[in-house]
Order: structure tokens, then sequence, then C-alpha cells
């Protein structure tokens, strides 16, 4: 179908032909069938040749941590955030867990054990099995092969691991276990360890300040002799005392500020001690979980374009952004009251100072006394203070040796008892059909670069060309086989086998059994007028007296864009048609530079054109007659050394004007039109040219090209054959219909 375009310009619609994507592949199924064969064999090698691989599988079980402790402030429970599980599925392949699992199992020994029992190395060193170099190597080859597939709307998680040894594969999975427990339980108990060194170190200081203040008090009140006071210096000091216990307080409140501070900076947002009592911190934790279970849940039964999907999504990161915020503004909170406690503590010393200034102008003696005391007995409370706060991280130390983890092993890893790989089966099935999809792949490939002419649509894009008809692919093979013959070879008129008789031959007179083979195309139409390339060529005669009608076109040029394309045996096969017609036909052998004509007709190439057009020989002994009623030769004669300029003679023009008088058709056959300039410079005296392409060969570029010289010198081109093409490639219906219906009619079959 043809439809304007933009600008009026023709667009043509093509529709999808699945018949022509199956001919590429049918066309070239023995490429597709050996690459199929190649890919099978090499998978085949491969799959049976392989070491068997075991793989065993553990499941952990990772869920929320349990509060196991009597205080919340040093070990804080296990946020459960989006990104939780994501991150404990890449600690199972990181290369801490994998060091530690190569180095539970004692690989480095097994290695090192190995490598020295075999033949020493270059340098003659040992392999030493705590080099980390080759600790590292054991342990990139173990993450190689460990395999992290989390259980959907679950809390488990399955790890296999491949190994040619299954219970070495067995025993890794365990000791990976093993080891990431205790990866974890040292992670969760991190923070209350620096907590807890922090407050040793502290409660070591004031007891040494302690320690020297009451050496000092009891020094300064023998010297001093201090016994009593009055009511004036009595009052002052009361008053210095309520400062001193608020500074005192102050500072016991900025100490134990800081100290939180200082814990939770450190810490994990999971582990900040008041998390589990902030009421906002808990309801956002609570519909987090809720809707990362809704979430999960929906995830396996819509899509996450869904639009409840999106919603679910969008509060699920709301909430997890209103966690962490509010877990930021709880450590920005407790940095701020630490900055007040300090801010009033620090208020509260430049009041104690003034106040210790007018004391001491009282009786600074006793002022300094007191003050002393009292600062003796704030870090007393402090102390006390510090003292329970370390029994009680303590306490949260010493449950790491209990293993308490919220990560524990389901199922313990098995020897497994058969390998999983290589899978035969499905190799081979894989390797089949990728074999064959390749090999179709290289089929439309080469097809796609293959630029040659096939069908009549390639001529008709390329030169804008009637097809005047095929010529199917000539073979002994093919022949033998039937594919000549609509009947066979030996048949006559309605199918009725004929008696054995002789007949004339067409070269030195020779006679030719009827039931010979036959074992060339050419005078294929004379000796085997019932096979389907007999009814070939006279499919063409008839294109060519339809298009012709009239007496305008007698005199024609059958030629071919390049050499070996089958023009010569075209000719002869042409002329016997058209003589079968009872026409008076001529062939010229035009090409005098490799005829054959005279050959194919049993003809001396002697007397011939070039002796009429150099030496004047007479037109009666020019054309000779053929075994073949109504069909007369011109054979070429010797090969002169100037042919183009013999053939654009006016003698020759003369003489195919002559020849018009006496023959009905005068068939040229001439050199390639691309090879040489013969064709064309006769081509003018002619009533027009016959294209003849060999299909598969003949690149279309050519067929254009010789196209575009015919019409610079205005030679009227009358149409093209297609030589040689294979029907088998062009399907199994087109062949049968072609051979079989062809050929029944061609045998004078009654049906239709």
């Amino acid at each position: 179908m043809i439809e304007e375009g933009n600008g009026g310009i023709p667009k043509q619609q093509e529709k999808i032909d699945i018949l022509a994507y199956w001919r590429v592949v049918w066309k070239r199924r023995w490429l597709v069938l050996m690459f199929a064969a190649v890919v099978l064999a090499a998978a085949a090698v491969k799959t049976f040749t392989s070491t068997p691989i075991y793989s065993a599988k553990g499941t952990l079980l990772i869920e929320k941590e349990p509060n196991i402790l009597t205080f919340e402030e040093i070990l804080q429970i296990e946020t459960l955030q989006a990104d939780y599980y994501q991150t404990q599925f890449k600690l199972l392949k990181s290369y801490a867990l994998a060091e530690r699992t190569v180095e539970k199992l004692g690989l480095p020994e097994k290695a090192a054990r190995e490598a020295n029992a075999g033949p020493k190395k270059k340098n003659g060193k040992p392999v030493d099995p705590k080099d980390p170099a080759l600790t590292r190597r054991l342990a990139e080859s173990l993450i190689k092969r460990i395999i992290v597939t989390p259980v959907r709307l679950t809390r488990l998680v399955e790890v296999g691991y491949r190994d040619p040894d299954p219970e070495m594969a067995a025993q890794t999975v365990n000791a990976l276990f093993e080891a990431f427990i205790d990866l974890n339980v040292e992670a969760k108990y991190a923070a209350t360890a620096q907590a807890s060194e922090f407050l040793t170190t502290q409660i070591r200081a004031y007891r040494s300040d302690i320690e020297t203040s009451e050496q000092k008090l009891q020094s300064y009140g023998a010297e001093k002799n201090i016994i009593a006071l009055s009511d004036k210096e009595t009052t002052t000091i009361e008053k210095l005392g309520e400062l001193n216990r608020a500074l005192t307080a102050a500072t016991i409140e900025r100490i134990r500020k800081e100290t939180y501070y200082t814990e939770i900076k450190i810490a994990s947002a999971d582990y900040i001690p008041e998390t589990m009592t902030n009421p906002l911190i808990q309801r956002l934790r609570e519909s987090y979980v809720g809707l990362s279970r809704d979430y999960q849940k929906k995830s396996g039964t819509y899509g996450s374009e869904y639009p409840e999907m999106q919603r679910l999504k969008s509060e699920l990161e709301t909430t997890r952004r209103a966690l962490e915020s509010e877990t930021k503004n709880l450590i920005n909170g407790a940095y701020s009251d630490f900055r007040a406690a300090l801010k009033k503590e620090q208020s509260l010393i430049k009041v104690f100072n003034d106040q210790k200034e007018e004391a001491e102008r009282l009786n600074s003696n006793a002022i300094s006394y007191y003050s002393l005391k009292n600062d003796i007995d704030s870090k007393k409370n402090l102390l006390d203070m510090l003292m329970k706060r370390e029994s009680e991280t303590g306490v949260s130390a010493r449950l790491r040796g209990l293993r308490t983890s919220n990560i524990r092993i389901a199922d313990k890893a098995r020897v497994p008892i058969s390998p999983s790989s290589p899978k035969k089966t499905r190799n081979l099935l894989l390797a089949l059909f990728l074999g064959l999809f390749g090999g179709v792949g290289i089929a439309y490939l080469l097809e796609y670069f293959d630029n040659s002419v096939k069908t009549s649509e390639d001529v008709e894009r390329s030169a804008g060309l009637p097809t005047l008809g095929i010529i199917p692919e000539f073979s002994l093979n093919g022949y033998k086989k039937g594919y000549g013959y609509g009947y066979g070879y030996g048949y006559g008129q309605g199918g009725r086998k004929k008696k054995k008789k002789k007949e004339p031959a067409a070269a030195g007179g020779e006679e030719r059994k009827a039931e010979k083979p036959i074992t060339r195309i050419e005078l294929i139409t004379h000796f085997a007028p019932m096979s389907n390339f007999s009814e070939s060529y006279r499919s063409i005669r008839t294109a060519f007296l339809l298009s012709s009608a009239g007496p305008s076109r007698k005199t024609m040029i059958v030629t071919s864009p390049l050499p070996a394309e089958g023009k010569t045996a075209s000719v002869c096969n042409f002329a016997v048609t058209l003589a079968q017609n009872g026409k008076r036909v001529l062939v010229v052998d035009a090409d005098l530079r490799k005829p054959r004509q005279h050959r194919i007709f049993g003809v001396k190439n002697l007397h011939g054109l070039t002796n009429y057009l150099t030496v004047g020989l007479e037109l009666k002994d020019l054309i000779k007659p053929t075994t073949i009623e109504n069909l007369y030769l011109v054979n070429s004669g010797p090969l002169p050394p100037n042919p183009a300029d013999l053939l654009g003679s006016e003698k020759m023009a003369a003489l195919l004007d002559q020849l018009k008088t006496v023959f009905d058709y005068i068939l040229l056959d001439t050199p390639p039109v691309l090879a040489v300039t013969d064709a064309l410079v006769v081509a003018p005296h002619t009533d027009g040219v016959i294209l003849i392409v060999w299909s598969g060969k003949t690149p279309r570029e050519s067929l254009r090209m010789a196209k575009e010289k015919l019409d610079m010198m205005n030679i009227k081109t009358l149409g093209v054959v297609i030589n040689h093409l294979n029907l088998r490639d062009l399907g199994y219906y087109y062949k049968h219909y072609h051979y079989h219906y062809r050929g029944y009619r061609a045998g004078g079959g009654a049906r239709d």
C-alpha cells in the first residue's frame, strides 16, 4: 500500500512478512545447525569436564533485640530502620567477617601446609601461615563463594557456600554464622565499654582530688585553730554554704549531663539511653515498624507504582525522617542541657566568688575552712554518683559474656549429598537454545550484509526494472532427485512413459539417448522440454512477448552486469523457446572476447562475425543452421584485438538492419556491461537490452550501475532475468508449487 507522505512524496507502508523471516532462516539452515552444534558440543565438554560443586545452606534469624538490661541509658534497644537488614546482609559478605571465618576454620595453616608440601617456589621461601596477604586472598576467595538470600516477608536470611568439598561447604557456613554473631555482640557492647572506661577515669581523678582536699582542710584547721564563729560570721558563712551547695549541685548536674552527652554522642542512635522512654520516639518507632510490615506485605501483591504502595512508601519515608530527626533532636537536646548546666555552674561560681570575698573580709580563715570542707563534700557526692554508674556499666559489660544478641542460628548447614553444579540437563538445553538463537542471529546478520540480488523486489528497488522471469538453480544432485522435471526425465505428454529412442545430439552429430541424464543447463529447453527449467524459459518468453507486442522489438542484446552470471546459457535457451514458438530466430555471438555459442551448438568457430566485419565474408557463409528447427547461429569467429571498434562500426549496424529483414528475432550475446564497453557500443543499433543477474551473487549496486550506464546512452532496458535462484531458500510451499504445479502443467495433465 502506497500513501502520500510529507511534501507529496510517496511513502511505502511495509507489513511484517513472517514467511520472509522464515526464508532467511531456511536459506542458512546449515549455518544455524552448525553453530548450534558447536555451542552444544562446547557446553557438553564444559559441563562433563567441570569439577562438581556442592552447596551448603543455613538460615539465620535477625530479629528485634530483647530488653534484658536494667537500665536504658547505657545500652539502647536496636531500632529497626529500613536499611538495617540491608546492612546486615552486606556485613555477611564483609572482609572483616570473612577474615574471622578464615581464622576460625584454620585455612591459612592448611593452605601453608599444602603449599610447603608441594614444589618449592623460585625464591625457596616457605609459605608463612601468618602472612596477612595469604589471609586476605583466602578471605576474598571465600567472599566470592558466599550467597546471601533474604527470605521474603520474614526476618530469615539464607546463607549458602559453594565448594568442591561438601563437608568444607557445611563447616564454612556454620563458622561464618558463629563469627557473625561474635562480631554483632562486640559491636553492640562497644559503646558500653567506652562509657565504662570514661567513668573509671573520672572516679580515679575525683578520689585523688578528695584526698588532697582533705589533707589541706586538716592542715588549714590546725594552723588557724578554727573552733566557732560569730553570729555575723555564721550568717555569712551559712549564705556562703548555701551558695556552695547550689554550686555543688550545679557542678553535679553539669557533670551528669556531660557524662550523659558523652555516652550518647559516641553511641549509635539505636543506643540512646532515653529513647525507649520518649513517648514521641516510641510512637514513631511503632508507626514505622507497622508501616514497614504493611509495605512488605503488600509489595508481594502490588507493584511499586501502585498508588497504595506509593502512599505507604511516602508515609514510611516521612516516619523514618521524623524518627531520625527526633533522635537527632534528642542528642542536640542533651548537648543543650549540658551547655545550660555549664552556664549555670559558671554563674554560681561568680556569685559564690563574690560572696566568698565578702566572707573573707569577715573571717577569711573560717570561710576558707568551710569552703574546703564543702568542696570535699561535693566531690564525695559526685564520687558516689560516678561509682554507682560505674557499677551499672560493669554489669552491662559482664553481660557480654552471655553472648546476648538479636541474631541467632535458625538452621545450621548440613553436609550436601548431591552436587549443585554443573546442572547437565539445564546446561545442555540452554546451550541448545543459545546455539539456535545465536545461529539465527548470525543468519540475519549475514542476510543484512548480503547486498546481492535475490528476488524481483531487489530488482525493483535497485534498478526500477521489471523482472521477466526466474531460472531455478541447476545442480546435478537436484536434477537427479527430480527437481528438474514435473514427472521425471523420459516422460512425454500426458504423463505416459515413452519408449526408448535416439535423438540427434547438438554437438558433432552424435546420437543422444533420451534417458541419458542432463549434465548442463545449456539447451535444456531443447533436450528436456518438460523440465521446470524449460518452463521457466517459456515463462520468460511469454513475459517478453506480452511486453513487446508488435514488430518494434526484434533485435535484442542479452548481457549481464558482471561476468559469469549465466547470460550465454540464457541466450541459447531463450532462443530455443522463441524458435519452438514458430519464429525464425538468429543467435549472434557478439562476445568477441570469450565466445561460447559455437561450442553449445556444435559449430566450428570459423568464418564468423569478425571475418564478416573485417574481410567481407558473404552473408550466406556467415549464418549457420543448427540442429534445432527455426534456430540459426552467427558464431564469433577468430578473436580480434579491437572488439569494441568492430561492434560499434557502421558495418555492424548495417548487418543488423539486413538481418532484421530475414529473421523474426535476433539475440546478441555480448560481454558484461560493467566489464567492457562492447554491449554499450552495439546497443544503439538494437531494440533493447535484457539483463541477466545471478541470484545471491550479483550485487544490487552493480545492477544499478549497469542500468545507469544504459540510461546514459538512451538504451532501452527491457527487463531483468534472475538466474540460478535457489527455490528451496524461498520456503517449502513456494518450492512445492513451483516444482509440482508447473511440472504437472508442462506434462500436459488434465487438471489445472
